[in-house]
This record gives structure tokens, sequence and C-alpha cells, in this order.
């Protein structure tokens, strides 16, 4: 349950005295009053299978298995939810909360899950009634039982309620993957370039900045197939400017909620292939994905069995969620990538000069509802926050020099539960249709993939569209005055999707869902990351199972900006003398095979040619677009899309950096998928010009490495399994970050699933373990780090799919009554 709807006996951070007792008087394995069964049966690597008769007792033992392997995870994932961080972990978590509590309506989650039927509402309760024995357990032997993390935090665990279930999806999964916009950074940068060079000039350069569809962007639904997404075409917002404190307000709001990689790189999460009969050796389909949420300790995926009432599925799926969103059923398997489709809108809202808190709305002032929550803090006085609301949506920043507030609008906002529900029922369907139907239920962006025994495979982007008016520019925010309303939904047969498609894959690295869309963030650009992907999937070669597997591998060490620039550089070297430095470094590029790999040592990488293309893409970089953006703009393109750890560790899902798309464009010219109107080069020949830049670069390597080239190395970035969660949340103890080399670009989990009729096969592997608990005396369990060696070596486990085979490798059992 939200801390708003809750008596205040429950909000106490460590739990009430009288709830405490309540839960000694039960016993480990029995609930007061119970009348079903439930078994736990686990595999060695500790993966829970749950056998029950009823959904409730099939999700008790859901939630009661979560939770023995990740109670203060669990924890840590509700109050990331429901904002209430800073009440056991104090004053530094006040801003997440606040910023968590700012695009939540607990009221609404409780009129959704009272209207549910009683088997839906049975998910929600059982998996609370669940963690709750855990919890039952965990009071009754604290010397043995509380994880450490509660010890050394000072409070324990508190009772969840089917409103705390759902928070977990909302909170930390609905708003942080589902709720990006680009909208006011866009706004922010067009009045940027404007001031800067003027209004028509800068308009130029913000659409070789911010297009809104290049045709040569790769497509998941490959191109040539007829969809049905609407297209907008830029307009004149006739929008107020926003000022650069509120702009930096709503980005500080969103990186608080959403973590700074999604703020940045949106979409930025996930990849999947899946391959039908005629491409793979077996004659098969076989699906592979790998979602990429980032890397922590313990792992924010686990993995699960759920057999009866109606569910008989093997998967994985993020700590807390009722919907297992990995996996297959022995018949059909399914998986997903963060999908593209824009179903978020942000409103600028006109504000009354004499009173902030009323807007412009039909032709008149109306004022804004207030909601005020109470953070509790420990260690400090409880703070208030008063969370203000338009007809729009909740209130993200405030503009009040120019008269203006912000507010975001999500077409699953409403609708949160019943997107959970349709995830959730999607794992019991048998077929594609079947799946679909479950899909229409989903509101927030996200696209699936699918394969069946039969052989079929598919991908669909999911999520409800809304039908905006002709004249909202979707770059930009839409007028809040009631002239850019949205006008109801477009239908689901307006979602883009690919069934069996005559190149017999399909592949997503969260690239452009189909031709035509248009969204107002991604920059979906020929420069793309998927590329490294369809490199070894394309042709007429047929795949087996260990192959795909590989492709993961072969895309995770790939540099992702060589492939584009590589060839230009050596190209544009080749009249110069071969005892050149320049040529020199253009000859350690050709001789390349664009992967870093891990030299002898473990120091750095077994290759130079990375040291020399990093140094000329920040080269050209100052060659082509110094002169023609103003600095602070310029400034924010010196990411090269390089990873590098943080103190929140690992940097998730590496991409091409946002300037190798502006400088391929650049160079592309009149091929350009972006018309380039503005003339970044000034009239000088590109070719010369990237020759020049790579006498830059050997210049700054010879200056700052020494003029061997020998010496021009790079060091290897280890891949951290963080503590703290992509919000900045921390759920393991201080130091608790193990470590692997290199860096890889490639899923939280990685899985596969080979869909032979009567003998299917599936392996994963979801470092650093399926258990996250450490004990009192601070002893990790067994299964705490057993798959990071798997994970290294880009091996995986096998994943037991039939009674026969969890028996086969049975570690232990327990029965639960409920």
């Amino acid at each position: 349950m939200h801390p708003l709807l809750r008596s205040s006996r429950r909000r106490r951070a460590t739990g009430t005295v009288l709830f405490a007792a309540a839960l000694l008087a039960g016993c480990a394995v029995t609930a007061p009053g119970s009348s079903g069964e439930v078994t736990i049966k686990r595999d060695r690597y500790g993966v829970p299978h749950v056998y029950a008769s009823d959904t409730r007792g099939l999700f008790h033992g859901f939630g009661y298995a979560v939770a023995e392997d990740r109670l203060y995870q669990l924890e840590m994932a509700r109050r990331s939810g429901n904002g209430s961080v800073a009440e056991v972990l104090g004053a530094e978590f006040v801003a997440t909360d606040k910023a968590t509590r700012s695009n939540i309506d607990p009221v609404s989650i409780r009129r959704q899950i009272d209207a549910l039927s009683a088997d839906d509402r049975a998910l929600f309760e059982g998996y609370a009634a669940g963690v709750n024995a855990r919890i039952r357990d965990v009071l009754a032997d604290r010397a043995k039982l509380m994880p450490r993390e509660f010890i050394d935090n000072g409070f324990e665990p508190a009772p969840w309620t089917a409103d705390d279930v759902a928070m977990v999806w909302i909170g930390l999964i609905l708003n942080r993957f589902f709720a990006g916009t680009a909208e006011v950074a866009n706004l922010s940068l067009l009045n940027q370039l404007k001031a800067a060079r003027g209004d028509v000039a800068g308009l130029q350069l913000y659409e070789q900045l911010r297009w809104l569809e290049d045709p040569t962007a790769p497509t998941i639904v490959p191109r040539g197939n007829p969809n049905k997404l609407a297209r907008t075409e830029p307009g004149d917002a006739a929008l107020a400017p926003v000022s650069a404190q509120a702009a930096a307000d709503f980005r500080a709001t969103q990186v608080a909620r959403m973590g700074l990689a999604a703020t940045e790189g949106m979409p930025t999460a996930s990849n999947a292939w899946v391959l039908g009969p005629s491409r793979t050796k077996e004659g098969v389909a076989v699906l592979y994905n790998g979602p990429q949420q980032g890397f922590n300790n313990p792992s924010f995926v686990h993995g699960i069995g759920l057999h009866g009432a109606g569910y008989d599925l093997t998967g994985l799926t993020p700590i807390g969620l009722l919907p297992v969103l990995f996996g297959t059923n022995g018949t059909i398997a399914w998986g997903s990538t963060v999908g593209s489709l824009d179903t978020n809108d942000i409103y600028q809202e006109t504000l009354n000069p004499a009173n902030r808190y009323e807007y412009r709305y039909d032709g008149a002032y109306r004022p804004m509802t207030r909601r005020t929550d109470v953070i509790r803090v420990k260690g400090a006085a409880p703070q208030s926050v008063d969370i203000y609301a338009t007809v729009h949506g909740f209130v993200q920043s405030w503009d009040v020099d120019n008269a203006r507030a912000y507010t975001a609008r999500s077409t699953w906002q409403g609708r949160e539960v019943e997107t959970m529900l349709g995830w959730a029922h999607a794992a019991r369907a048998r077929d594609w249709s079947g799946f679909l139907a479950q899909g229409e239920r989903v509101a927030a962006s996200i696209t699936w993939f699918y394969a069946d025994v039969a052989g079929n495979i598919g991908a669909v982007g999911l999520g409800r569209m809304p039908r905006r008016p002709a004249t909202q520019d979707i770059r930009f925010p839409a007028r809040g005055d009631g002239s850019m309303e949205w006008q109801g939904s477009l239908p689901f047969s307006a979602n883009p999707r690919a069934y069996n498609p005559a190149q017999g894959y399909l592949a997503s690295w969260n690239n452009q869902i189909a031709e035509g869309l248009r969204a107002d963030g991604a920059n979906f650009s020929h420069v793309d990351r998927v590329a490294e992907i369809h490199a070894q999937l394309q042709g007429s070669a047929k795949l087996g199972a260990d192959e795909i597997w590989r492709v993961s591998q072969g895309a995770a060490l790939a540099d992702l900006n060589a492939r584009y620039f590589v060839p230009l550089i050596v190209d544009a070297a080749k009249g110069l003398p071969a005892g050149d430095p320049a040529r020199r470094a253009a000859d350690l590029l050709a001789n390349w095979d664009l992967k870093n790999r891990v030299a002898p040592g473990g120091e750095v990488y077994d290759n130079r040619a990375t040291t020399v293309l990093r140094a000329w893409l920040g080269a050209m970089s100052r060659r082509l677009l110094a002169d023609d953006l103003p600095p602070a703009v310029f400034a924010t393109y010196a990411n090269l899309g390089y990873p590098t750890l943080t103190p929140r560790g690992s940097p998730g899902s590496a991409q091409p950096a946002a300037v190798a798309k502006l400088l391929w464009n650049a160079l592309s010219g009149p091929a350009s998928g972006v018309p380039q109107r503005h003339d970044f080069f000034n009239g000088q020949d590109p070719r010369t010009m990237v020759r020049a830049a790579l006498t830059d670069a050997v210049g700054e390597l010879r200056t700052r490495l020494g003029p061997d080239m020998a010496a021009w190395t790079t060091p290897v970035v280890r891949h951290r399994f963080s503590r703290i969660n992509a919000i900045g949340v921390p759920w393991a103890g201080a130091g608790d970050e193990p470590e692997v080399s290199p860096y890889m670009n490639r899923g939280t989990l990685n899985y596969r699933v080979v869909l032979r009729p009567g003998a299917l096969d599936m392996c994963s592997v979801a470092a650093p373990g399926q258990s996250g608990f450490v004990s009192p005396a601070g002893v990790r369990d067994r299964h705490h780090g057993d798959q990071l060696a798997l994970f290294e070596r880009f091996e995986c486990k096998p994943e037991r799919l039939t009674p026969a085979q969890v028996d086969a490798d049975l570690e232990s059992r327990r029965t639960l009554r409920y």
C-alpha cells in the first residue's frame, strides 16, 4: 500500500510491536487460518518452482520464494516504488521520494485493484501474503534469517499489501522504463539555438540535431511492410520559451525517477532476436533475449517456475513483479525490449500571473488539484511535499518567470494494473492470436517477441497510442490550454507487428519499431547498434543454437562506432606516405576486427585501434561542430559512447555516441536520411576534414601517451555489479559489488529458448546469482554469486522445464500452508 493510504501504525519503519507479535504467533510453514498447500522445489542453482492448485496459492508461493531469496531487495524495491526510501535511509533520499511520488496516484491504484475479479485480485493478495509469511519466519528467527542489510540499517521488514505489489510495478517499472520524454529538453535546445543563431538558422540546426525520422534507420518490422502509425508533421507549437532552470528541474526529476542512463538515452535497454525454422540448423524456432535493466547486486531479475491454476511456465522477471516477463510455457516463448511508440506527452500549462496554482484551460483559469504527502525521514523531521496536478497530469517542473508549468501525461495512467495483468496472462497464451489478445491490454510502450513450437515467430509494438490533434508537434510540449487534447486512442490494429517475415528472423536492440514511426526523443539513425546483431544474422546461412547464443558475445564486445567510421578514416589516409604517423594510425584501424577484448594481463584492451578511433571522434567533433553550436550545446555531445565506471557501477546499455549520428549524417551528405541544409563543413571537403581530424588525433595521442604507438593503449573498463539500483537506492551492503572483466554490453539477463516440439530447451544466466541473502553473521547464500563465472565466460545454465527435470536436479523442497 502507498504510504498515504496506510494507517499511522503501518507507516513506522521498523514495523510495530503488535504486528511483530502477530507474526511470531504463526509457525514457519503454516499461515493462520490456512486452507491450501503449496510446494516449492529448488534446482541446483536455487531457482524455485512453485506448485499449487489455485491462483492464490501459486502466487503465495511465488511471493514466499522471492522473499526467501531477496527480502531486503524486495523491501527497497517497494520503497523505491512508493517513495518511502528516506524513512529508512535518511535525508539523502528525500529528493528521490519526491520524484517518485510526483507521478503516481495511489487512490487510482486502489480503485483499479478494487475493480478486479476475484481471481485477478488473488495474484496481488496471494503474492503479498507469501511475502508476509516469509516475514513471519524471519521475525521468529532473527538471529538466523534476518538479512544483514536490515540489521546494518537499523530497521525490519514491514508487512505487504496488494497495493504494495502494484506499486513496485508502477513506481519502479512504469515510471522508470515507460515515462521518458525529451519534449522539454527539445524545447530548451531549440530556444538555445535560436538565441545563438537566430530563428531561421536556429531551427535549421535543430532539425539536424533532433530529427523526426531517418528513413535509413534499421527497423524491427522489416521496411516495406504496411503499418498504420499516425504521422504528425512539424508545426508551429506557439510555445513560450522554457527557462534554463525549469528545464534543469525537469531533467533532475527524470533522473531521480528513471536514472541517468534512461534519461539521456531513451529508449535505452535490451536486445532480442528470434529465428524461424528456415534460419536454424534444427529447423525449429529459437528465441534469444537480453533485457538490459542495469547491472546490480543482487540482480534486478530472478528465476521462477509457476505450475498450476492455468500456469505452467519457467522464466525470469524483475524483483517484486507478478508478471514473468521473460520465459516459456512449453508451447510459446516470449521476451521484450523497451518500446519506441510515443505514449507520453508533456503539456505546457499557462499560469495565472496572480496565482501560480491556477492554469488556463478552455478560456478560463482553473485551480490545480493538490495532494500533500508527508515524507518520513530517518533521523530528521518529516517533510511535506505538495503535489499539484492539472487535467493533464502531475506538475513535473515550474517555470514561474515565464508563468508556465509542465505536466506529464501517459496513456498507461489509469491502466497500470490492466497493463500488468495483460503481461501476466500472456504467459498462458498458446498461440500468436492469444498472445496478441493479452498484448492489447498493455498500454505502456514495449516491444514483445514471440516464438512457438509450430515454428512461428513474431514481434509486436505494444502501447496505447493517443490520437493527437494535427496541430500538435510531437517534438515539443503540447499547449495545455485545451487546444491540443487527445481525441481518444488509435485501435490496436494500428500497432506495428511482424509475423513470420520473409527474411526468417527479427532483431532488436531498441531500434525503431517500424517504418513511419515518429517520436520525440529517440533520434533513430542509420548509426545503430542493432547493426552488430544484423551483421551476424543476415544472409542465407542457418545457425545452430550455440551460434545463436554467441551472437550476444559478438555484439557485447563490438566497438559501436567503429563500423561506420573506420572505413572512412582508412580511405582518407590512403594518400599519406607509409611512414606518416597519421597513416600508421590508419593502418591500426585497417587491421582491427572492431572488437574490444582484454589483452593478456587484463589491464588494457587488446588493440590500439580503439584508442585512435576515440581520439579521432573527439577531434572530428571539434572540427565539424564546435564553430556551429553554442558552447553549452556542443558540451552535451562530449560523450563518445564508450563505457565508464561511475559511483553507481557499470554504465548499463552502451550505445553509439549521439555525436556519431551527427558526424555520419554530415559525412553522408545528400545520401543522409536527415537533410543537411546547414553545412557543418563550411565548404570544406569532407574527406580532407576526416584526414585533418586524424592528424589532430595523432598529435593529441603523441602528446598524451608519447610517440611510440605501442603505448597507445586504453585501460579496460571492468563490469561491476552495483549495490545501488538505477534510481540511486542501495539494495546491498556497502562494498558488496562484484566485478568481472571486461565490461560487456549485454543483458542483465540473457536467455535462449529452442522450441523443439516435445523437447524444449532453455538456458539462461542472470549474474550474480539467484539469491541476495546475506545472513546476520555476514555469510552469503551459496547462490549469491554462482552465476558470475557463467556470465564472464558467455555461458548459461540449463532451466528445468518439466517436473521430471526439476526432480532430477532437485536441491531442496518446502511445503507451505496458506
